[in-house]
This record gives C-alpha cells, sequence and structure tokens, in this order.
C-alpha cells in the first residue's frame, strides 16, 4: 500500500474559507479555589497537582467563605477545574467545597 502524503484530506483552508467558520477568543475563567481544610493537606494538594503539571497557588480561606471556620486550599485557573478534581479525587484528597471565580 503506497502512502500518499501529498495530498492531505483537507487543507487549514478549508474552515477559515468557510462562510459558517468564526473564530472565537480563548476563553480565560479567572481563578478557582478547591477549599481543603488543613495546610497540611492544602500543600499536599498543591504537591499532587504540581506532580500533574497543574500550576496551583496555597491561599488561607477567610471564615465567611469557607462557613465552617478558618481553613486553606488551592487556587488554580478555572480551566483546569476538571483535572483538577481528578487529580485531588485519585490522591484522596478530601474537598470540602469549589469556589469559583
Amino acid at each position: 500500500m503506497r502512502n500518499n502524503r501529498s495530498q492531505a484530506p483537507f487543507s487549514s483552508n478549508d474552515y477559515t474559507s468557510s462562510p459558517s467558520y468564526t473564530p472565537q477568543p480563548p476563553q480565560h475563567r479567572g481563578i478557582c479555589t478547591a477549599v481543603i481544610g488543613s495546610m497540611t493537606q492544602a500543600m499536599r494538594a498543591q504537591t499532587v497537582l504540581g506532580e500533574a503539571a497543574i500550576h496551583a497557588t496555597l491561599t488561607k480561606i477567610s471564615s465567611s467563605q469557607a462557613h465552617n471556620g478558618c481553613a486553606y486550599g488551592v487556587d488554580f485557573s478555572c480551566v483546569q477545574s476538571g483535572n483538577v478534581r481528578a487529580v485531588l479525587e485519585r490522591a484522596g484528597i478530601r474537598v470540602r467545597q469549589y469556589l469559583s471565580g
């Protein structure tokens, strides 16, 4: 069987020349927070997320946001929400709540 690479099934111009194609700007959904609880567990969450190539920063959660006194959590890009939930669940880290920014 002969592979003819000179003929692509479509070209990149096929999409842009179509009248129904409208380029969309990337969506930046801000910063989300996973409320963890103890500082130790929040630090562990930050480490686990870093190992999964997800940037997260440790943050202290105010009493008004935590609903159960002071707590710690990790801030991360909301674009990574699904990945963060999966990684923390696999690591066995219990998240009290997720706050979206």
